[in-house]
């Protein structure tokens, strides 16, 4: 039988279709945490502007967001890049994200360019935190479309540029 609505009239009811969430959504809501336009806009300028050479991401507790915390822009092409400004940004009690776009040679002599997304969870964190920032990982990795390659860093020792011309050169 039909159900009767209160005004008399007959409606059927279909049934519901269930909704499918993407990976991405899915992880996104197991924090709650996801990332601000800014953190699009900002990797977009790296990524096809060339405009920085790496970004770091924070978790903004309060706002339950991922934020851009600092971009290191590109004055010149001649600046010479110094792999330990990227460490000097890494807090060692904190976690953050970051986006390094990598230039590296290959055998034949030809330059290559190569985006890391690094997960920088120190092992000195609370546990509470590490598992905020793993949870929250793969929302923001999702949204800067573009990342070439992965990397988890739990140590300043895991970070070396021997490492990211391996990785790049894909050895």
């Amino acid at each position: 039988s039909i159900p009767t609505q209160p005004n008399g009239t007959q409606e059927r009811l279909l049934p519901r279709t269930p909704t499918r969430t993407t990976h991405a959504q899915t992880s996104a809501t197991m924090s709650g945490v996801l990332p601000t336009d800014q953190c699009r806009e900002e990797f977009f300028k790296m990524k096809n502007k060339r405009a920085y050479k790496f970004i770091t991401f924070k978790i903004n507790k309060e706002e339950g967001k991922t934020t851009t915390t600092e971009v290191l822009e590109v004055h010149k092409k001649e600046d010479a890049f110094d792999f330990k400004m990227v460490l000097d940004r890494l807090p060692a009690d904190e976690p953050r994200y970051v986006v390094m776009d990598w230039e590296v040679e290959n055998a034949d002599g030809c330059k290559l360019s190569k985006i890391f997304f690094i997960s920088w969870v120190p092992d000195t964190c609370k546990p509470q935190t590490k598992m905020l920032y793993a949870s929250s990982k793969l929302a923001l990795r999702n949204a800067l479309e573009g990342c070439h390659l992965d990397y988890q860093a739990t140590d300043y020792d895991d970070l070396t540029p021997e490492e990211f011309n391996i990785r790049a050169l894909g050895k």
